[in-house]
């Protein structure tokens, strides 16, 4: 019985290893034949930061807008801002620097895997401005009224 259940977790471990390495593969392919050095994933939530830069301008510049509406916009800045951070540092340096080097399969693969590591921190500061956004959709509509 305990044979059993050793090749079942020989088994599952197998399967997780070879889905990490497609993922893996996959991503590297994605970065190495980008022409920005990200990942498309990352390239979509580093606009919608940008566009959460200028709400925050509009909002500071406007008189109308509440306290709450302004705090809200205030971390949605924040969270925006560690957001760009995190993705800038997943792109490859040749492309921030903007230099007509290509990056090498190497500089790729460990892209790769440094998005692969840094995907949950990502994906954390996307689930706050989910929610900061949802917050600022209250208060726009609640201002309507």
């Amino acid at each position: 019985m305990a044979e059993a259940l050793v090749a079942i977790g020989l088994a599952a471990n197998i399967i997780q290893f070879v889905c990490f390495g497609f993922t893996l593969v996959s991503k590297t392919k994605e970065l190495h034949e980008s022409a920005s050095g990200a990942l498309n994933e990352n390239v979509e939530l580093s606009v919608v930061s940008q566009d959460i830069n200028t709400f925050r301008s509009v909002i500071r510049s406007s008189t109308s807008s509440s306290i709450q509406l302004s705090d809200i916009a205030q971390r949605s800045e924040a969270i925006a801002g560690d957001l760009l951070g995190a993705i800038t540092k997943l792109q490859h340096k040749q492309h921030t620097l903007g230099s007509g080097k290509a990056p090498t399969k190497w500089r790729s693969f460990r892209k790769a895997l440094e998005c692969i590591w840094d995907k949950p921190h990502i994906e954390e500061l996307r689930v706050k401005l989910e929610r900061l956004r949802d917050q600022v959709m209250l208060h726009l509509i609640l201002n309507t009224r």
